[in-house]
């Protein structure tokens, strides 16, 4: 079998191979953590353009990089209609079904 010198570099490039598969993926979970966020980001930007929507906060729930659940938090979502088109609106973007999309109205601020 192997022996000497030879078993050396078989561990080494054995660690070395573990090193990279490791280094591998946690590059790839922080990718998608990097991901989720600019998918949030981007629908929350998107929702905004809804004619009554504003100030939108979106949070999604994934797994294995696919939308587990949303939360949408907005102005304008205590209109019936426009929860609905939000709603609608996030389902579309992800390709999610509507039972895992909650929204929500955003508090209002008070007045001074």
């Amino acid at each position: 079998m192997l022996r000497g010198k030879n078993t050396k570099y078989l561990i080494m490039i054995c660690i070395g191979v573990m090193i990279l598969i490791a280094s591998s993926s946690l590059m790839q979970s922080g990718g998608n953590r990097m991901s989720q966020a600019a998918t949030e980001k981007k629908l929350a930007a998107v929702l905004e353009q809804i004619d009554g929507v504003s100030d939108v906060t979106v949070m999604i729930d994934s797994e294995n990089n696919r939308a587990q659940g949303v939360i949408i938090v907005a102005k304008g979502a205590e209109n019936t209609g426009t929860k609905n088109n939000i709603s609608n609106a996030a389902a579309a973007a992800l390709g999610i079904p509507q039972h895992k999309i909650e929204v929500f109205s955003k508090k209002r601020g008070e007045e001074k």
